[in-house]
């Protein structure tokens, strides 16, 4: 019985900061601890009871759970690399296209040095970079997975404003990653009786034609959307300002206590609610639908957003990681 607060200490953990605000970040590492420490119960479980079953079962069963995990692996690498493959294909040769290679290739190197001869000086680099790719995996699992369930939450209230975070334009078109965000937010407002007000946010980029929300103001009044509903932030180039703008033009139309709902693509929604959490927003962000090939760079790159973002938390950990390393080479 003892045993089962093994996965339910952090589970309750979990429940707990969950309920007390769904956009805290640690939310994100607790639902991962759970989900591993509940893996580690059943495979301890599984051990513990291998002499219930014959012996070539039993011994199946080990043998298949072994070898999960170096296929996960090889797997996952390979992947991000067809990935990175088809971000460069579909979206350019851009930095931010590219993490999801650059991940797998940093997998696939770590695993790589393991195979090289064993050289002390090689065998500690290893260890550090081993270290390094636990880390960033923990990391990244943890957002997308809270991000996922984060996501398929309902929003349970009336929002009295619905904001739309813009992206980039074509020109001063607005493309399909932009549109699937307005449309979350024309369907969210209807959804609602048409009481909320939509404000769409977004500044001019250098390559623009017109500002982001203006195109996004077109677009949804060509869709039917009514004017006297809308609102524009103009202004803003970061997810930051976009929510500090909105809050501004929000604070001026309504004195009183007030909710907010915020549309973003699926991958984006968990950094958008921290940040409302850090301006005392009301509500929650909400994830518009994503191309599935688009997912794994988008998130690399959510996950770098939140590290700067709680920055001197993680170089805290990485620096004590960096001493202990170099320590290690006196000891």
């Amino acid at each position: 019985m003892w045993l089962h607060l093994f996965y339910l200490l952090p589970l309750v953990l979990f429940v707990v900061s969950y309920l007390w605000d769904a956009r805290r970040l640690v939310n994100a590492y607790l639902l991962l601890i759970t989900v591993l420490c509940l893996a580690l119960f059943i495979a301890g479980a599984l051990v513990v009871n291998v002499e219930r079953w014959d012996k070539e079962t039993a011994i199946l069963i080990v043998y298949v759970f072994l070898a999960l995990i170096p296929i996960s692996v090889v797997a996952s690498s390979l992947y991000l690399l067809f990935n990175g493959r088809q971000m460069m294909t579909f979206e350019g040769m851009r930095l931010a296209n590219l993490l999801s290679l650059f991940y797998g290739l940093g997998i696939a190197g770590t695993i790589t040095l393991h195979y090289l001869p064993h050289h002390p000086i090689m065998m500690r680099f290893s260890g550090l970079m081993d270290e390094g790719l636990l880390y960033v995996s923990f990391l990244y699992l943890a957002y997308t997975l809270y991000g996922f369930v984060y996501n398929r939450l309902p929003l349970g209230y009336r929002p009295d404003y619905i904001i739309v975070l813009g992206s980039g334009l074509i020109g001063d078109k607005v493309p399909p990653l932009l549109a699937q965000r307005l449309e979350k937010g024309k369907a969210l407002y209807e959804r609602y009786n048409k009481k909320s007000k939509l404000i769409v946010s977004g500044g001019q980029g250098s390559d623009e034609l017109v500002s982001e929300a203006e195109a996004m103001a077109a677009y949804l009044k060509e869709k039917g959307f009514p004017e006297e509903s809308l609102l524009v932030e103009n202004q803003s180039t970061t997810t930051l300002e976009n929510l500090t703008f909105s809050k501004a033009i929000m604070e001026e139309k309504d004195q009183g206590p007030y909710r907010v709902a915020v549309v973003t693509n699926s991958f984006h929604a968990l950094r958008a609610g921290v940040y409302m959490r850090r301006l005392g927003l009301k509500g929650r962000s909400i994830g518009s639908k994503t191309a599935f090939y688009y997912l794994p760079s988008a998130q690399m790159r959510e996950t770098v957003g939140l590290v700067v973002m709680f920055w001197p938390w993680h170089a805290v950990i990485v620096g004590m990681s960096l001493l202990s390393w170099l320590l290690s080479w006196f000891a």
